[in-house]
């Protein structure tokens, strides 16, 4: 738990299949096609984005979360975990850092950031 839930962001993303981030700047403006969660060392699960909306008070949403203001946040609303088929480490990515990867990537290397920086290889070949 934390100081503004009575339920782990793990679990928002487990039992609830919603994702939340504050709409700002180094955050997107719209949503992704999948979204992937990483804890405890790797790449734990990958889930479409079914719906997404601007939410102000998340308890409409969330019921656990406390009450409080908020700024404007990104809400998703996430489609079935997809597990990769075998264990795909974090690799040389920060704990906190977000990265951008191609979904086929994520299930077919060893690491994160093996994706990354095959996805940013690709993408420079193409351009």
């Amino acid at each position: 738990m934390s100081e503004w839930a009575d339920i782990s962001s793990i679990d928002i993303v487990r039992k609830r299949r919603y994702y939340f981030h504050i709409l700002g700047p180094g955050w997107p403006k719209e949503p992704p096609n999948y979204i992937g969660f990483r804890h405890d060392g790797r790449l734990q699960s990958i889930h479409h984005i079914e719906d997404y909306e601007v939410v102000e008070d998340m308890r409409t949403r969330i019921p656990e979360i406390h009450d409080g203001p908020w700024e404007p946040h990104m809400l998703y609303e996430l489609g079935p975990a997809i597990h990769p088929p075998h264990e795909v480490k974090t690799g040389k990515v920060y704990a906190s850092g977000r990265v951008w990867a191609m979904l086929d990537l994520l299930l077919t290397v060893d690491t994160v950031s093996d994706a990354r920086d095959r996805t940013q290889a690709r993408l420079e070949r193409e351009s």
